[in-house]
């Protein structure tokens, strides 16, 4: 029984208590009709009706959990599997129609071999415009999926604070303000995720340290996020003395031995059982960590956590952020605060909220810009193939002609076009996907990036591109071909003129095309160096930071921490002492290198004013933090290990600082922090540094606040002479080895911290710098495909040129001239478009380059001299030819 469309839609008529759950949860979507019908018409009669059954049935189920917009997807995949032959209706096909099509067929493959060059530069525009396309797919797809793989992602909301009006939300954990999620019918439960860095809390094997970033969670993680385990199960998270381990973690420290029930040591934390192996944290997470401990292992973890909400249907987030905005006013250091909840789905995108646990964050505007480049990438090989195939069809018209004359309608045409599509399209998906095999490695290397889709799923994507690819194409040159007249044909009356001039026209759109990119290229290359030469306000060459200690963990014996402590101290006090005698070291402060993401945020406000209190970054640092950085002092001193002490009421600022608060005279000025005190026992400020680079440079340098504290567990950091960097380093890894028998020496160059904070510009400028050679490769070979077309069809009129006297320079000044007017139009068309959009570009970034004239002028320069030699070769060999051939010519 063939399915109709009423019986498709029958189970949609169901009384609401009798359809299926996951219908009545995604009534906003529907499988796609097109795909049904398109089943419909080509599957045998006995399985549609079972096929269709199951595909609606895993629709509305993929639907439910995770995205209508997957289930679709997922809908066309699995239609497309079964257009298979054993299941296509039978139908007999006339051997009137089968017959042509075998001369169609040999016919093209004809013409591809007698026409080599045109066959190869027509298969290179395919092959490059999809690859270029799905790898930049690839990636896009990445971010705009991240974290969707969790079956609750829609679901999910952080719980947030927002100290004042001015200042930015911050994951804060409702232990603060204890409140109880059973008030509330619309939550389902939540989740606190605490998270500590790899030097926080290290495992311990076999007497060796291994840093790892750890998250200390409650036993229903599973629950709320689908992280995949390759061996345990998710309730193993109940026994508090079980640790699950990622598997680069597990192989790090057992290697190829089966890590499963042997034991580890947290330190100061005790010992835990390995029961479960996690599979590595996809790139599609904005959530990475090496390990996880249940959380009531122990009572007191001495950190705050991130808080999880698992909502239910009738969860309102503005009613919800209603009822809980004022809970946490009742704390005093939250007085001014507002409470609310953000959704999980939107944090990856937003850089205002910051958490360790948040491991990257997406830039929307990489992401239209790479899209874009896509695009442009398509675009030009979809036109760069169609003026290939205009070339062919024109150099064919007296052929075309006569085959009208004989009978040949534009049926025969089509069938003729359709088998030459069909071989290009044979040819193109296999050799597609064996580059992509080839570049795979390395790509998903250089991106950073996991790919979950199989092989089978990754074909299917690039023969979709590909038939898109050939079909829109396909549909240019059918509108060409119907514009044939017969006897003009034959008798070479085609308006040769109007056709070259559209092929011109096609060649210089992909010239702005590339063009464009050239300048994007140029502008986004000149922000990276301007990032990485800029003036940081301190010098970072030859500075290192090293971290001696770990802080000691209250475990709930004070006297056993009190004894830890005086023993670290001691320990201390004696490295202090001996890196003053390393020869190589210049000077060493104990505080942070900058870029270390050691700055945190604070309320501050100037104190007896009517500011409000305002979240400002705030550095720690010892008096020898000056000198060894080499900042540059406006106002007042810096800290002085004579005139002042650890933990004292004094700060210095940084000029940000000061004229946000509008300071003038720094003798009376006082600031105040909400959590310490406040203006009850203000701050008074000693002294004004100069605005220094401490975070990115896409940001712009905000108040600072440097506050003197002397703890033993911050870095030390040293300037290291010039000529003495690996004695010294070895003589500071010596005196670590000495009081960290059992750890591995670590440290960190502040030089390489600048690279790897710019990593993702280097990344950005070599795709564009990639992707533009890839424009302007198939510009070019568009552009040598037309002046070999344009100079075969005047060899004649160079023949008599040549005859009455013209030089060999004088007609290659001829040919190349007219294609150098084309490209000079399209630089005049592609520099203001580049200049709109490498300004709208800049704009995400608070220190910004300049858009140089330069960049313009070497973009034309440089798509110039590149048309000039793809057109040269052909202009020269027409030039020198012998006149006698030239006239002989047909």
């Amino acid at each position: 029984m063939k399915k109709t469309k009423n019986h498709i839609n029958s189970q949609s008529n169901l009384p609401p208590s009798e359809e299926p759950a996951c219908r009545r949860q995604v009534q906003e979507g529907t499988p796609p009709r097109l795909a049904e019908k398109l089943l419909l018409c080509f599957l045998k009669d006995e399985l549609a009706e079972e096929v269709l059954g199951d595909l609606d049935e895993k629709f509305y189920s993929t639907a439910e959990k995770h995205s209508t917009r997957k289930a679709k997807r997922n809908y066309w995949f699995q239609v497309i599997n079964y257009l298979r032959p054993f299941a296509l209706k039978s139908k007999k096909v006339n051997k009137i129609i089968i017959s042509p099509m075998k001369i169609h067929f040999k016919f093209a493959t004809r013409v591809f071999k007698k026409n080599s060059l045109i066959t190869f530069a027509s298969l290179t525009s395919i092959v490059v415009g999809v690859l270029s396309t799905f790898l930049i797919y690839l990636w896009v797809n990445s971010e705009l999926t991240t974290d969707q793989f969790h079956t609750n992602y829609d679901r999910l909301y952080t719980l947030a604070v927002q100290q004042s009006a001015v200042d930015n939300l911050q994951p804060i954990s409702s232990d603060f303000f204890n409140i109880d999620y059973g008030e509330f019918s619309e939550i389902d439960g939540y989740l606190e995720a605490i998270y500590f860095e790899p030097d926080r809390l290290k495992i311990i094997h076999n007497n060796k340290d291994y840093e790892a970033a750890g998250l200390v969670t409650d036993s229903t993680f599973f629950n709320f996020f689908d992280f995949k385990l390759i061996d345990g199960t998710p309730e193993l998270l109940k026994n508090p003395s079980n640790i699950i381990l990622t598997e680069s973690l597990a192989e790090r420290i057992f290697g190829d031995n089966n890590p499963i029930g042997k034991t580890l040591e947290l330190n100061q934390r005790g010992n835990f059982q390995i029961a479960g192996i996690l599979e590595d944290i996809p790139s599609n997470s904005s959530i990475s960590f090496d390990y996880i401990v249940p959380k009531h292992a122990h009572d007191f973890w001495g950190k705050m956590g991130m808080e999880f909400l698992l909502t239910n249907s009738s969860f309102n987030s503005a009613d919800f952020n209603e009822k809980i905005k004022e809970l946490g006013r009742t704390h005093p250091q939250f007085k001014e605060s507002t409470l609310s909840t953000i959704p999980f789905k939107d944090i990856y995108f937003n850089h205002s909220l910051t958490h360790g646990l948040l491991a990257k964050y997406g830039d929307e505007a990489e992401i239209k810009t790479l899209t874009l480049v896509a695009i442009v990438i398509l675009l030009v090989a979809v036109l760069n193939f169609t003026n290939m195939q205009s070339t062919l069809l024109f150099s064919q018209m007296k052929s075309k002609g006569i085959k009208q004359i004989h009978g040949a309608g534009r049926v025969d045409f089509f069938l003729e076009i359709l088998a030459s599509r069909l071989l290009y399209t044979i040819v193109s998906i296999p050799l597609i996907f064996g580059a992509f095999l080839l570049i795979k490695p390395n790509y998903l290397r250089f991106l950073e990036l996991t790919l979950s889709s199989q092989w089978l799923e990754i074909l299917d994507l690039i023969a979709i591109g590909t038939l898109g690819f050939v079909i829109l194409t396909t549909i240019i040159s059918l509108l060409q071909s119907t514009r044939i007249s017969a006897p003009k044909a034959i008798i070479g009356e085609i308006s040769t003129r109007r056709n070259i001039s559209a092929g011109k026209i096609l060649t210089t759109v992909q010239y702005v095309f590339a063009i464009v990119l050239i300048i994007a290229t140029g502008v986004v290359f000149k922000q990276f160096q301007y990032m990485q030469n800029k003036d940081l306000g301190y010098k970072p060459n030859n500075l290192v930071s090293v971290k001696f200690f770990d802080g000691i963990e209250y475990t709930g014996d004070f006297e056993v921490f009190k004894k830890q402590s005086e023993d670290q101290l001691k320990s201390y006090e004696y490295v202090k002492n001996e890196l003053g005698k390393i020869p190589g070291i210049e000077s060493f402060t104990q505080g942070a290198l900058p870029l270390s993401n050691n700055v945190s945020a604070m309320s501050w406000k100037l104190a007896n004013s009517d500011f409000e209190y305002t979240e400002a970054k705030l550095l720690t640092a010892d008096p020898a933090y000056f000198n060894t950085m080499d900042l540059k002092l406006l106002n007042g001193r810096f800290f002085s290990d004579s005139l002042d002490t650890d933990r004292q009421h004094k700060v210095v600022i940084n000029k940000a600082a000061m004229d946000f608060w509008g300071i003038e005279n720094i003798e009376n000025a006082k600031v105040a922090s909400s959590s310490w005190s406040g203006e009850e026992a203000p701050w008074q400020v000693i002294g004004v540094v100069d605005n220094f680079n401490f975070e990115h440079l896409s940001r712009k340098v905000e108040p600072l606040i440097i506050v003197y504290f002397e703890d033993v567990d911050k870095e030390f950091s040293f300037r290291i002479r010039e000529d003495g960097f690996k004695p010294t380093m070895e003589a500071v890894a010596g005196l670590f080895q000495e009081v960290n028998p059992n750890r591995d020496f670590n440290y960190t160059i502040l030089e390489d911290q600048l690279a790897a904070q710019y990593e993702r510009e280097r990344k950005l400028s070599r795709t564009f710098i990639f992707f533009t050679l890839i424009a302007l490769i198939l510009s070019s070979i568009g552009l040598f495909t037309m002046a070999l077309y344009e100079t075969q069809k005047r060899i004649k009129e160079i023949g008599i040129r040549k005859v009455i006297g013209a030089s060999v320079g004088q007609v290659v000044t001829l040919l190349s001239s007219s294609f150098m007017k084309w490209v000079l139009i399209a630089f005049v068309i592609a520099a203001p478009i580049a200049w709109y959009a490498m300004n709208e570009w800049l704009a995400n970034f608070a220190n910004q380059t300049n858009i140089s004239w330069w960049i313009f002028a070497a973009a034309g320069i440089l798509a110039m001299i590149l048309a000039m030699a793809t057109v040269i070769g052909q202009s020269l060999t027409a030039a020198r030819r012998n006149p006698v051939q030239s006239l002989r010519h047909e």
